[in-house]
C-alpha cells in the first residue's frame, strides 16, 4: 500500500513548466534496448498492450474489507475517460481521472496517491513522457506503476515510454480484455 505523505510533499504544480524534451532515438539506442523494444512493438502490436517490469512489482497488500485498488486515469480524451472510468469501477477499482492540466495537479497531489496511473501521451501543455518523468522524478510518486495508454505506438514511442520509465504499455483502440491483463500484470495481482 502507498505511504501517506503530507499533501505539501506532492506539489507538482512545477510539473507543467520548462520545455519538452526530445525523444530519444532508435538507432542512438543500445543494441539490447533496439532488441527489447522491437519485440515489445511486436507484443504491442499482436496483443494490444506490453508490459514491462523495470522494477518489481509492488508488494500487493491485501487491502481492507470493502476498500478498492485505485487508478487515476489521466487523458484528455473526456468520453473515453468516462467509459474506460465506468468499466474500471466495474471491475472493482476507484477511479479517478484527470483531463487537463489544473486536473492533473489536484489529482497528483490528491491524498491517498492512487495505487496504478494509465496515462495518455497527447495531454494539453504536457507530454504524457514528459509527464512521466517528472512522476519518476518526485520523491513521493516515483514508485506508482504507470502504463502508457496512447495511440503512439511506434518503435520510437516504445522506447520513449520504456525510458521514462513506464511499466507497461497499452494502444488505442484497446480491448478492455488487453488493458485488464496489463493492470494487473503491473500490479503484480
Amino acid at each position: 500500500m502507498n505511504a501517506m505523505p503530507d499533501s505539501d510533499d506532492l506539489d507538482f504544480s512545477h510539473a507543467f513548466d520548462g520545455p519538452a524534451k526530445a525523444p530519444p532515438s532508435l538507432a542512438a539506442s543500445s543494441e539490447a534496448q533496439r532488441k527489447e523494444v522491437t519485440a515489445g512493438a511486436v507484443k504491442l502490436q499482436q496483443s494490444g498492450y506490453y508490459v514491462n517490469i523495470v522494477r518489481p512489482a509492488p508488494n500487493v497488500a491485501p487491502l481492507a474489507p470493502g476498500a478498492k485498488r485505485s487508478i487515476l486515469c489521466i487523458d484528455d480524451d473526456v468520453p473515453l475517460v468516462r467509459i474506460l472510468a465506468r468499466k474500471l469501477s466495474l471491475d472493482g477499482y476507484d477511479v479517478r481521472t484527470a483531463s487537463d492540466r489544473q486536473a492533473i495537479v489536484v489529482e497528483l497531489q490528491r491524498l491517498p496517491s492512487p495505487h496504478l496511473i494509465l496515462l495518455d501521451v497527447g495531454l494539453p501543455g504536457i507530454t504524457g513522457f514528459d509527464l512521466l518523468q517528472k512522476v519518476r522524478q518526485h520523491p513521493k510518486l516515483a514508485s506508482i506503476p504507470v502504463i502508457m495508454l496512447t495511440g503512439h505506438v511506434s518503435p520510437e514511442d516504445v522506447l520513449h515510454g520504456m525510458t521514462s520509465g513506464a511499466d507497461g504499455y497499452v494502444s488505442k483502440p484497446f480491448q478492455f480484455d488487453a488493458l485488464a491483463a496489463a493492470i494487473k500484470t503491473v500490479l503484480g495481482m
